[in-house]
């Protein structure tokens, strides 16, 4: 049932962002590197450097106010304690949400966005329950959120190099974790709406 409802959400989040890309004046396609210092489990574990992917999709159905989907992959390799070898841990988000530019020029462009989704991270050990890699992983999906914003330097019309810092939320088990994220890539924009 749990499954079903998820299903359901995510049809209709897909559905409602389609529908927003199909009225779009203009969109955007980011894709880039990724880096988070984050803590890919409540305790034990101190915070470590993730490296990955990021993309996104924005589509603009008015001039200023757009909607975007992101995705994220982050993968590190850990050594929980002095006396084990290291592990790899990784996580994926999925979010969505509204996106604002702020400021433009012909050489410069920002915007500020909120997104709303999960996270799932993968660790092959839960120390907190006093678990080994053979014997217990934690494997788990959780709210994620982010708060940032994005720095385009327009190389053309239709292509810019994004920086992108935010604030990263998750809330593993009783656990809130605030992470930065930077991402750092091409956008490509396509159509012809005003800015």
């Amino acid at each position: 049932m749990t499954f079903s409802f998820r299903m359901l959400l995510m049809s209709c989040a897909v559905s409602v962002f389609g529908c927003q890309l199909v009225a779009a004046q203009s969109a955007e396609v980011f894709g880039g590197y990724f880096v988070a210092n984050m803590k890919p489990e409540n305790s034990a574990l101190n915070r470590t450097t993730m490296n990955g992917w990021n993309t996104s999709i924005t589509g603009y159905p008015t001039s200023r106010l757009g909607f975007t989907a992101d995705f994220t992959g982050s993968y590190a390799h850990i050594r929980p304690e002095s006396n084990m070898s290291e592990v790899s841990v990784h996580q994926y988000s999925y979010m969505a949400g509204p996106q604002v530019r702020l400021f433009h020029t012909d050489r410069f462009e920002t915007s500020a966005r909120a997104l709303f989704g999960a996270a799932r991270g993968y660790v092959p050990f839960n120390n907190a329950l006093g678990g080994s890699s053979a014997s217990n992983p934690l494997d788990q999906t959780s709210f994620a959120a982010m708060f940032g914003s994005n720095l385009d330097f327009n190389l053309s019309k239709k292509v810019a190099l994004r920086v992108s810092p935010g604030l990263y939320l998750t809330q593993f088990g009783d656990e809130t974790q605030k992470n930065f994220r930077f991402s750092v890539g091409p956008v490509f924009r396509f159509g012809g709406g005003e800015r």
